[in-house]
């Protein structure tokens, strides 16, 4: 993920709803570049509605924040793999919105023929 952000361009924001998932996010695309330009923001009062079990509401609400916050950027990347499916919701933005969950499995896929 962090390798296909920085083919994305440098300016980044990276987006939580869980704080403690920032500062690793953070590490691991400044370490992938350097010269990343790394924005965070942290929605923790869409949380609650995953504890609840509400999960469309958690993505709905996500990608609204998200169309607010996207200008500037040349991609987002979500920080949890809870906030994967926000990611189905804003396609129509002009930049890339990376989940690891997606990006894992397709490397995996990818792996997996290259061995055959």
């Amino acid at each position: 993920m962090a390798r296909c952000a920085m083919a994305k361009g440098a300016r980044v924001l990276i987006a939580a709803c869980v704080a403690s998932t920032l500062e690793p996010t953070v590490t691991l695309l400044s370490e992938s570049g350097p010269q990343a330009q790394i924005e965070t923001l942290l929605m923790a009062d869409i949380w609650p509605l995953f504890e609840a079990g509400e999960a469309s509401l958690y993505w709905q609400g996500i990608a609204e924040r998200l169309r607010k916050h996207a200008d500037g950027f040349d991609c987002i990347v979500l920080a949890q793999a809870s906030m994967g499916g926000a990611a189905d919701l804003l396609g129509d933005l002009a930049i890339p919105v990376l989940s690891s969950p997606r990006l894992g499995l397709e490397a995996a896929v990818a792996q997996y023929r290259n061995f055959k």
